[in-house]
């Protein structure tokens, strides 16, 4: 026992020295900043150890020697290669403060390297392709720059993207360096590039067709023998992602060995389908429809030729619908875009007295792309209504269609800056296509600008006209109103409008409406906004536009704004306030 104990003892002396002379350090590195700065700092292993335990006077000052070799390290990716430490003979200044070491470093970091000559060479039977020509001129370091190993990095991955967007996916450098002559401060940038074969695309085919094969290969965007592209490939995965029918996909190219002499490349599709029934549940509110629910259904792939069945029911206080869909994939312009559609939809509303019951069918050829939509089609409509509480009547309409809609953001839920614009026409002639003749137009658009950091300036538009005899003639649901949610705030919905000889809103056969908002954000949650709204709808061409002022508020979310307004019509005279609630993206 005694044995042990003296061994413990000499264990303890022993570490009492390290104990005694443990301290905490502070690095401080002088005459260079930025990254220069940052790039020693992450270098030099005794700064790594401040953040560490307490090391003893004898580590420090091994740690200490060592840095001035780290500091000429951290600044040759930089292009300085003859830099020095000033202080104490080249090795900084390691000192005892306090309870705690200060090393300080006073950095030289000399004059930089700069390029003095540089040569791209390409070998290999792309050597004549265009995108690999003259490849000396966009690369980042030329003769007269600084040397720098960042730069230099960029330029080698920049040329062999160009190799492999070209199909020389096996391109590679035989040869890359750098020579340096410090003294001189001048390099030299030699690379040398082998392209390899060009490959091309095979068959693209799936072991497991969710949908036909002649319809899944009207969604790939390229031909066999066409150059093989990496954005290609992300492009067919993006494209069937967005039809709906699956829930993962996997585009795997089958690239050929490298020793082999294949130069196509097959690729083969993993598809999962989507579940094939989408129900969807939901309960609101807005000024113009009071508190409203909703339920639908979607069937995402009804069966392997991509068809989309759907129905919807909505029930409000101030109106209830229910609508039914077919939609077909066509390969018109793009296949990813192009549907027919066929639609029914039975609906009752009122408002101001107007009471309308109406049954649709309609089929319709769309080009949905992202940033523009048009189409044209062809709509029944059945319309039963009441006007003022007294008239009643009934109408039909075979209405030829059309519509064009352009739309220019990065981002249409929550717009920065993006215009949208677009119109509509549709038509019917009685005797054969309808019980009354007319055509309509309506134009429209909305902005979105950002002049200052967290302010949005936002502007929108739209005028409507009905060329027929006599607006009475038409169904209310197709004669124009103002005011409400998305027209003149201060006013109720579909309020505005010529009056008949008991002072009702009937609908006019014109609409001209503006708006301008400017919007304040306050967080990223939240904003404010100040706006002027005005506009009428009319049968003369004289008609006064009635006005309305307000304050909102503003609450951001992934999938658009939630957007409390307080109105005032400050065309009727006096104050009132009318509040307005509304929910949806920017564009």
């Amino acid at each position: 026992m005694a044995a042990f104990f003296r061994h413990l003892w000499l264990l303890f002396l022993l570490l009492l020295p390290a104990a005694a002379f443990a301290a905490p350090v502070t690095v401080i590195v002088r005459g260079v900043d930025g990254e220069l700065h940052k790039n020693i700092l992450a270098s030099l292993s005794i700064a790594q150890q401040q953040e560490a335990a307490q090391l003893s006077a004898g580590q420090l000052r091994r740690l200490h020697k060592k840095a001035p070799e780290q500091i000429a390290k951290a600044l040759m990716p930089f292009g300085y290669y003859v830099a020095k430490v000033n202080n104490n003979k080249g090795h900084g200044l390691l000192e005892k403060r306090g309870q705690g070491w200060q090393a300080v470093y006073e950095v030289d970091a000399g004059p930089p390297v700069h390029v003095d000559s540089l040569r791209i060479d390409v070998a290999g039977p792309g050597k004549e392709h265009e995108a690999l020509k003259n490849l000396q001129a966009g690369f980042p370091l030329q003769p007269g720059s600084q040397l720098n190993d960042a730069d230099y990095e960029k330029g080698k991955k920049s040329i062999l993207a160009k190799a492999f967007t070209a199909g020389y996916i096996r391109a590679k450098f035989s040869e890359s360096r750098v020579e340096v002559r410090a003294k001189a401060g001048k390099a030299a940038v030699l690379l040398r590039l082998d392209t390899g074969p060009l490959h091309v695309f095979g068959e693209t085919f799936s072991a497991n067709y969710v949908l036909k094969p002649e319809l899944l290969q009207r969604y790939v965007p390229y031909q066999p023998g066409e150059v093989y592209s990496l954005n290609a490939l992300n492009r067919l995965q993006s494209d069937l992602y967005a039809t709906g029918y699956f829930s993962q996909v996997t585009v795997e190219p089958k690239l050929p060995a490298a020793e082999a002499a294949q130069e196509q490349v097959p690729v083969e599709l993993h598809l999962s389908p989507a579940p094939k029934n989408r129900y969807s549940f939901g309960l609101g509110y807005g000024t113009d429809t009071g508190a409203r629910g909703n339920i639908g259904w979607k069937n995402r792939m009804i069966n392997r030729l991509g068809h989309k069945p759907s129905f919807n029911v909505q029930l409000a206080e101030k109106g209830s619908k229910a609508a039914g869909g077919y939609e077909i994939p066509l390969p018109l312009l793009d296949l990813r875009y192009d549907t027919l559609s066929f639609d029914t939809l039975y609906s009752e509303e009122s408002w101001q007295n107007t009471e309308i019951s109406q049954y649709t069918l309609g089929a319709t050829l769309k080009h949905n792309a992202p940033k523009y939509q048009f189409g044209a089609g062809l709509e029944y409509l059945h319309e039963a209504y009441t006007i003022g509480g007294h008239e009643e009547d009934s109408t039909w309409l075979l209405m030829p269609n059309a519509f064009l809609t352009l739309i220019f953001a990065e981002n249409r839920v929550n717009t920065e800056h993006g215009i949208r614009v677009g119109g509509s026409v549709r038509a019917a002639q009685a005797p054969y296509l309808g019980s009354t003749s007319f055509v309509q137009f309506r134009v429209g658009g909305k902005a979105i600008f950002s002049p200052f950091e967290n302010w949005r300036l936002i502007g929108r538009g739209s005028f409507g006209a009905t060329m027929m005899d006599s607006i009475n003639e038409l169904p209310p649901s197709l004669r124009f109103y103002a005011g409400g949610d998305q027209s003149v705030r201060g006013y109720a919905y579909k309020s505005l409008g010529p009056q008949d000889n008991s002072g009702r809103v009937v609908g006019g056969q014109y609409l001209t409406e503006g708006s301008i908002e400017l919007e304040r954000k306050l967080s990223p949650l939240w904003s404010a906004a100040v706006f002027y709204d005005l506009g009428n709808a009319y049968d003369n061409i004289d008609a006064r536009l009635q006005q309305g002022i307000g304050i909102g508020g503003r609450m951001s979310l992934p999938f658009g704004q939630i957007r409390l307004d307080l109105a005032d019509p400050v065309s009727e005279g006096g104050f009132s306030v009318r509040l307005h609630i509304t929910l949806g993206a920017d564009l």
